[in-house]
């Protein structure tokens, strides 16, 4: 996997302009003038989960669940693919961070911006995955570059959706989902192909 490659793999489970409207919609839910210190906080607490699951998984997988990596690809894989075609026919990810109320940009920021809107499942083992198959320089660069993007969407959300429009966020967010389900279908083959060659 090219560093390409990794950071692309992760852009498209992460999708920012694809999660403009929902971070919008959240937005409306912080006090007034916090929002943007909100999604400060979202792409830190992001950033930190993805980093600490990414060197710290696989100990976590071999000595607590004893378990092996291509046991979370085909894990992971599944529930990419579920997500994937959740999404594409229900929508039912967004409607799952639809919040009510007003909340203090730190609380908003963690949950559900952080997790699970930007760093769940799906961000948390294509990162691990990429490290273990491609080194830490590569799952490095990937997070780097995909949140580096996120915090310029996030830091210009409201003049990028008036260009845009709520219709092509749509549109380019089910684009993703796609290629999140290609990315689970992956996930799985590595997974079934680690028992089907491992000797026995």
């Amino acid at each position: 996997m090219s560093y390409v490659e990794a950071i692309l793999a992760l852009f498209a489970i992460v999708d920012p302009i694809g999660n403009i409207p929902i971070l919008l919609h959240i937005a409306e839910h912080t006090p007034n003038g916090q929002s943007q210190k909100a999604f400060n906080i979202a792409v830190t607490v992001s950033v930190l989960i993805l980093l600490v699951f990414s060197f710290a998984g696989n100990a976590i997988m071999k000595h607590v669940f004893h378990i092996e990596l291509a046991d979370l690809q085909l894990a992971g894989g599944i529930l990419l693919l579920i997500i994937a075609i959740d999404h594409l026919i229900f929508g039912s990810l967004r409607r799952s961070v639809m919040i009510e109320g007003t909340f203090s940009p730190y609380e908003i920021g963690c949950v559900p911006l952080a997790c699970p809107l930007l760093a769940g499942p799906g961000a948390m083992v294509t990162s691990l995955t990429t490290l273990e198959k491609s080194g830490p320089a590569k799952a490095i660069v990937a997070i780097a570059a995909v949140f580096g993007i996120l915090w310029l969407i996030m830091r210009f959300i409201q003049p990028i959706h008036r260009i845009l429009g709520k219709m092509v966020c749509t549109v380019f967010s089910k684009v993703m989902c796609l290629f999140i389900a290609a990315i689970g279908v992956h996930m799985i083959m590595s997974g079934l192909q680690y028992y089907f060659t491992a000797p026995k």
